[in-house]
């Protein structure tokens, strides 16, 4: 039932409907006459059918669909904002969070590149969170889109929609082209579902080899967003290493005398490999180096960015039952970290506590409500020895504008007067 109706803007025939039952607060909708907006042309009353979703967090829990509307609006015409709130209070407070669904997807996509992670609202303390909402995931462009590669440059767009027209509708068939027009020799080709390009790919890829082409056609899942910013935080890796091993960036970095050869070789091998599991035998010299040159010369490399190098680097198999779950860990080996980044999540943490032992768990917080990171978790260890250097490296480990609290989980007993 339909409580409250009110007029928001007149002007452009906004109106909020909050609903007494749910989480949701009634949408603010537009009516579906909006004029031109930021070069949207004027719309029907139902979004693009490749519209997005989107989950908004980090927002004032005291901010209205108006302040919404206002915030969203410069990227595109909005067709429905809706605050999350919780109906366990009279009157239901905003969760500070909601969904927003802008007409088209393009709108969608310039708001989240310019506000997610970016932009911090006034009185918040961590930037805005701005993701498609899980239920856009299930049929996501970037899990039905192949990239085509080994094409022959003779072929066009015609040709390649007729080479995989059989395993499903094809939504878009683009070839690659220079700036003299010509192809590149490779294509994007998205289906309409996720099992027609996986159709294609068991079919296709590598079954032969085009016209002027020196090895067969590859045909894969084109590289998401976030495959994209993995490979690139690598290759910023080794450019730092590259960097260390030159004598002026040697000599203008603090606390890099305190890496022996042999752990700068180890760096060196993970920055080669992309595989964190180089630093495996980082327990072996810990005793060779102390604690304190080692927290300084990581803190050092951390000023590099290196950091988010190494989480973008792919898990050791030894590793992966780390965020299985909890498994018991001896006395003195479980962590708790404090001040995580809010992007951070269980692999994340994983693979920065990796170099100092075996983790046999790693896990980030997670508000319930939000589905967004407290910004703290735990990490247990096999020894207490790994915690130990654990704890000596990494407490005051600077990651952007935070630092990390790391200390050793208390014991039960601890609180008990005797």
């Amino acid at each position: 039932m339909v409580s409250i109706i009110s007029d928001l803007d007149p002007l452009k025939s906004w109106n909020v409907l909050r609903q007494d039952a749910g989480d949701l607060s009634g949408p603010i909708q537009s009516n579906g006459t909006a004029g031109k907006m930021n070069g949207a042309l004027e719309h029907s009353d139902q979004p693009d059918p490749d519209a997005i979703k989107m989950f908004v967090g980090q927002i004032p829990r005291s901010w209205s669909e108006k302040e919404l509307k206002e915030l969203f609006e410069p990227y595109g015409a909005v067709y429905q904002i809706n605050i999350l709130r919780d109906r366990s209070q009279n009157p239901p407070q905003s969760k500070g969070c909601c969904f927003v669904t802008f007409y088209t997807r393009k709108a969608a996509l310039e708001a989240q590149n310019a506000l997610h992670n970016i932009k911090t609202l006034t009185g918040m303390h961590h930037p805005i969170q701005m993701k498609p909402a899980d239920s856009e995931k299930s049929n996501a462009v970037e899990d039905r889109k192949l990239f085509i590669g080994m094409v022959s440059k003779k072929c066009n767009e015609n040709d390649i929609r007729v080479m995989f027209s059989a395993f499903g509708q094809i939504e878009e068939c683009r070839i690659l082209r220079g700036p003299d027009g010509l192809s590149r020799g490779c294509a994007f080709v998205t289906f309409s579902t996720r099992a027609m390009a996986q159709n294609a790919i068991k079919a296709m890829h590598q079954s032969q080899t085009m016209e002027g082409c020196s090895s067969p056609i590859v045909v894969k899942f084109a590289d998401t967003q976030k495959d994209k910013e993995q490979r690139r935080l690598q290759q910023q890796l080794a450019q730092q290493m590259q960097q260390l091993n030159s004598a002026t960036t040697w000599g203008s970095l603090t606390g890099l005398g305190g890496l022996t050869p042999q752990y700068l070789a180890l760096l060196q091998q993970a920055a080669s490999s992309g595989n964190l599991g180089a630093f495996s035998g980082i327990q072996q010299m810990a005793a060779g180096t102390t604690a304190s040159s080692n927290a300084g010369a990581m803190n050092s490399l951390t000023s590099l960015g290196t950091l988010q190098g190494l989480a973008g680097a792919t898990v050791g198999l030894n590793n992966i039952n780390a965020l299985a779950g909890s498994i018991n860990s001896p006395e003195g080996a479980n962590l708790f970290i404090y001040h995580l980044p809010q992007e951070f999540g269980d692999q994340d943490l994983l693979q920065m506590f990796m170099p100092f032992g075996n983790v046999v768990s790693a896990k980030v917080f997670i508000d319930k409500q939000t589905n967004l990171s407290k910004c703290f978790g735990f990490v247990s260890y096999d020894n207490p020895v790994s915690a130990q250097a654990a704890i000596q490296a990494m407490n005051g480990f600077q990651i952007g504008m935070k630092r990390l609290k790391v200390q050793l989980k208390r014991s039960k007993n601890d609180s008990k007067p005797y």
